[in-house]
């Protein structure tokens, strides 16, 4: 499980690797930069399906029906700023509009703080206080805007 949150112009993932069963195991990446430039955050309890989201929307993109991805969600951010999300299926919605965004098991704490003020970075951080499946620390992504890739 994890806390990835997004907000102006940066993704942040905390660490912790969920090992399927009651325990973390170990440390992993779950937010990446793919090849056009997006940012994609996602986040299961299932293992491995995070990796394979990743690869199909590498493969597909947003907006195609991509093979049913079980037990995920996702957040993608393209370089122009447009924010797709994926809960659980075949497909995103999106483009979506907010001046923020939060998935995983620490959402709702990560939600909070940014609706208090908080950046995504200090989102993260708190999220990983108030749960247990978010904490090992934190990967940063900051988007380069369309113009720049």
């Amino acid at each position: 499980m994890t806390t990835i949150a997004y907000r102006d112009g940066v993704m942040v993932g905390d660490r912790r690797a969920y090992s399927g069963g009651r325990a973390a195991m170990g440390e992993k990446s779950k937010i990446h930069v793919l090849r056009d430039g997006s940012l994609f955050g996602a986040s299961s309890s299932k293992v491995g399906a995070c990796e394979k989201a990743r690869r199909l929307v590498e493969e597909h993109g947003v907006e195609a029906t991509l093979p049913a991805v079980q037990e995920v969600q996702a957040l993608v951010v393209r370089p122009d700023g447009k924010v797709f999300y994926l809960n659980d299926g075949d497909s995103f919605s999106g483009p979506l509009s907010g001046a923020f965004f939060a998935i995983g098991s620490g959402e709702q704490f990560a939600i909070g703080a940014m609706a208090a003020g908080a950046s995504a970075l200090e989102a993260v951080k708190i999220a990983s206080e108030c749960e247990p499946w978010t904490g090992a620390g934190v990967d940063v992504l900051v988007m380069v805007p369309e113009a720049s890739v």
